[in-house]
């Protein structure tokens, strides 16, 4: 008995006529008939009997409905799991991060993808620069997102977004309500900088160079996140990525353009040996909304 036999027996059993199965399958009357008849040719017994216009299952037939019942709910299993696939609804996504990114920008693309996709199972790691980019590589992390990635034989990288660099000062600074401020601005400001190894530094340096300011070195911090804090706390001002949405967790921090402008890029990365994934494209594409939300 093959499926489309069995998709006619069934019909049968559920609508209780040779006309109503054909209609529900979109097959002509004769069409539904003449498999039913090839069907029982091939059993070699009946399956319904025909009294009073009505057709009414064998006692054979009804032995044989179990399994055909089973059949066609693994059927309804298998259409509900690929539209599930289709529509990005289950399957498992792991995601790395550098911290700035893991504070707030990740952590509300997680909370949006899972609002349609609850089954979907999701891992979310924190790392710093080449960590996340050697987890990508290896494919321990379907993506990851990072700043500035550089030319990698095992990885794709595409930039998400881009926006120049900003001052961040404490709300009660004379900078807290300026339009912007400059790097001549700078030069008597206790500056929070980054160590020589920093891939922030060049930049930073150069835009002060252009202006022909010189750094005024107070405290060296090791990362943005440091550098937040340590504004947060009134110990100088800095200049940081404003990518991250960081301001969302300091609320006593006020951020302001900068220039000349810095501009800085967020690249989103994933395995060269394969495509991203349908859940990753979601994904992503769900970090790129979450993000073009705070472009002014």
């Amino acid at each position: 008995m093959n499926f489309r036999q069995m998709e006619i027996f069934y019909a049968i059993i559920t609508t209780g006529s040779v006309t109503a199965a054909a209609r529900s399958l979109n097959l002509s009357q004769p069409a539904a008939t003449k498999i039913l008849r090839h069907a029982e040719d091939r059993l070699g017994f009946k399956l319904f009997h025909r009294i009073k216009g009505r057709l009414l299952p064998t006692d054979d037939a009804m032995v044989i409905l179990h399994d055909v019942e089973r059949v066609f709910q693994d059927v309804v299993t298998v259409r509900q799991t690929v539209s599930d696939v289709r529509l990005g609804r289950t399957g498992a996504l792991s995601v790395v991060g550098v911290p700035p990114v893991c504070q707030v920008v990740i952590p509300k693309a997680i909370a949006r993808f899972k609002q349609d996709r609850p089954e979907v199972q999701i891992s979310f790691a924190q790392r710093e620069g080449n960590a996340a980019m050697q987890y990508v590589a290896t494919q321990r992390a379907d993506i990851g997102l990072s700043f500035l990635v550089p030319i990698h034989s095992s990885l794709q990288s595409q930039t998400i977004l881009e926006r120049d660099m900003a001052c961040i000062v404490p709300l009660g600074h004379p900078f807290a309500s300026r339009s912007h401020v400059t790097a001549l601005d700078m030069e008597n400001q206790p500056l929070i900088t980054y160590p020589n190894d920093s891939k922030l530094n060049p930049f930073i340096e150069a835009a002060f160079t252009s202006s022909r300011v010189e750094i005024r070195h107070s405290i060296q911090a090791t990362s943005i996140l440091t550098t937040w804090g340590l504004v947060q706390q009134g110990a100088g001002v800095g200049i940081v990525e404003n990518i991250s949405q960081l301001e969302d967790l300091y609320s006593n921090i006020a951020v302001v353009p900068f220039k000349p402008s810095i501009p800085i890029r967020l690249d989103v990365i994933t395995p060269n040996m394969k495509p991203p994934s349908r859940l990753a494209s979601q994904f992503i594409d769900t970090v790129r909304d979450v993000l073009m939300k705070s472009v002014p």
